[in-house]
């Protein structure tokens, strides 16, 4: 009787233990249900996770075309038809012509078109003008396979009309050709650049950066041109600038000097806007403009007077950064020439007025 009443409450334990385990195992499902509810899809990060919206549609088109070929009993993957298709319409061609009209690489073409040669879908030549150069086009059995299919991608256009995708479709063209006349890593690298840019600080001379402003002169300088006498005593010699009423500004990120910018004080009512330089990782992000303004908001502050500057037509992108902020060519006055390389002379006649719009 003791053996048997263990036994039962084994039984009754065990049975225990399911049950509860069953119980468990429902609650971990509707948990792991409502995480997935819960969970952003990927349409919900927008914007940022393109690429792999775009994948996910890419994947779930190219798998319902394969089970639609299967049925009509061909065995050739959907990604293969491309290189199909240009054949048909163009005639022969090479795996390197192939590439560049799809956008893919040699080796992954080349792949490809193994396999459409070994489905004896398509036939290779040898090219009259080369050799070495194979070519590829449509086997009778590859012409009659295109004919076949026919109706089939008539029916996959109607579903794809079915998805309303005429607006993406164009977009994807347009996409397309803009990523092809800029990448999309440099586009990638502007913006990452302008956010740098929009750190900056421009601020006035700090005897601490004075090596900076000799530095960042001489980059530029031997660079383009040589460094002058006068170069070298203006960039040694920052605090005589400065004692002789001319002033010096900085441009700083995150504690580094990356750009400057000086006004020569040339006489009671005179300035010349010179020593302007931003290192060359800096460049084309705005902040010469700034240290520009910066120096035009300083000689404004003093009134009415003369604001020249001396560069060299080398420097087209200089130039037209000067032009933007008001400066015009302009005749040199009479008198020595301050630097060798100096052949462009300009003044600021003031800041250019935005052109107003008749309503």
């Amino acid at each position: 009787m003791k053996s048997l009443s263990s036994a039962t409450t084994r039984g009754q334990t065990g049975s225990s233990l399911r049950n509860r385990a069953r119980l468990h195992r429902g609650i971990d499902i509707r948990k792991c249900l409502r995480i997935l509810l819960a969970m952003a899809s990927l349409h919900d990060y927008g914007d940022l996770l393109l690429a792999s919206r775009l994948r996910r549609v890419s994947e779930t088109l190219y798998t319902g075309v394969d089970e639609i070929y299967a049925v009509h009993g061909v065995d050739l993957s959907s990604r293969c038809f491309p290189i199909l298709f240009l054949l048909r319409d163009h005639g022969r061609l090479g795996i390197s012509e192939l590439a560049l009209q799809l956008g893919q690489t040699h080796p992954a073409v080349s792949q490809m078109s193994r396999k459409l040669l070994n489905a004896e879908v398509v036939r290779e030549w040898s090219d009259i003008k080369d050799s070495r150069r194979r070519l590829l086009s449509l086997s009778s059995k590859g012409w009659a396979l295109m004919r076949r299919l026919g109706s089939v991608w008539q029916a996959i256009e109607s579903a794809i009309e079915e998805l309303n995708v005429q607006p993406l479709s164009l977009a994807l063209k347009s996409i397309d050709q803009a990523l092809s006349q800029r990448p999309f890593t440099q586009r990638i690298h502007a913006h990452l650049r302008r956010a740098t840019a929009s750190k900056v600080e421009i601020i006035p001379y700090q005897p601490r950066y004075r090596q900076d402003f000799k530095r960042l002169n001489l980059e530029w300088l031997k660079k383009y041109f040589s460094v002058e006498p006068i170069d070298e005593a203006v960039l040694s010699t920052p605090g005589t600038l400065l004692r002789q009423g001319g002033f010096i500004f900085f441009a700083r990120l995150h504690g580094a000097i990356i750009g400057t910018g000086a006004l020569l004080k040339k006489g009671p009512r005179r300035f010349e806007l010179s020593k302007m330089a931003v290192t060359e990782d800096y460049q084309a992000l705005g902040i010469g403009r700034r240290l520009v303004s910066a120096a035009i908001e300083k000689f404004e502050s003093h009134g009415s007077g003369e604001l020249y500057l001396e560069t060299n037509s080398a420097l087209k992108a200089a130039i037209k950064l000067y032009e933007a902020a008001g400066f015009v060519h302009a005749t040199r006055p009479t008198g020595p020439v301050h630097y060798e390389r100096s052949d462009v002379y300009m003044l600021y006649q003031g800041r250019p007025r935005a052109k107003s719009t008749s309503t």
